[in-house]
């Protein structure tokens, strides 16, 4: 088992954009998708759980009146700090989840490539930190990469079955591309559709 803060030392000591997020059309084309899920044109009050350097961060602002995005390594936030400062509604803070969690309520949780560096006990433990997080319109979107990482215990796969027996929330849609899994939770169980009067 690889330590965490060990796992990601390595990854930012030689660049500043490790995943090439601002290279390559695998990253941007997911993000897209991510963004086109989203069930409402701008959310009040959102929560990114795993920021890294801030790329998707900047296309989640302007989706969002109020953005906090959390990460839990301390380049990564600077990193993101310094690409989103010119954005007063956002704010880039360093957490580690489940054990810190920023207070408050969200009405659209972003939680993308991040829940298979936990352990199942940290999962479980911050799926329920997530549920009590949330307006009564909440939403909770969840992204992983399918394949294992090496030196952690879950895979995006597993990540997401955990996700859909433990959260107490209405599924409300799935993306299976063969590389990703999404997932979308909304307590409001209205499709966008009937919501507009279209059936």
């Amino acid at each position: 088992m690889i330590n965490q803060t060990d796992y990601f030392d390595e990854l930012y000591k030689n660049s500043d954009d490790p995943w090439d997020y601002e290279q390559r059309w695998y990253e941007e084309r997911k993000r897209q998708i991510c963004l086109a899920l989203l069930l409402q044109p701008v959310y009040s009050k959102v929560l990114e759980i795993g920021c890294s350097n801030g790329v998707f961060s900047q296309h989640l602002a302007q989706r969002s009146k109020q953005l906090i995005c959390l990460d839990a390594h301390s380049k990564a936030v600077q990193l993101a700090q310094v690409r989103l400062d010119h954005l007063s509604h956002v704010k880039v803070i360093q957490q580690h989840i489940p054990e810190q969690f920023p207070a408050g309520s969200f009405d659209l949780i972003i939680i993308n490539e991040i829940l298979y560096y936990l352990q199942p006990e940290e999962l479980a433990h911050l799926i329920e930190k997530v549920e009590n997080s949330l307006t009564l319109e909440g939403v909770v979107v969840c992204c992983h990469w399918r394949y294992p990482i090496d030196g952690f215990i879950l895979t995006g796969e597993e990540v997401h079955h955990v996700l859909k027996q433990q959260f107490h929330l209405p599924h409300y849609l799935n993306v299976n591309d063969p590389d990703f899994i999404i997932d979308l939770w909304s307590k409001e169980t209205t499709t966008l559709a009937s919501k507009e009067g279209l059936i």
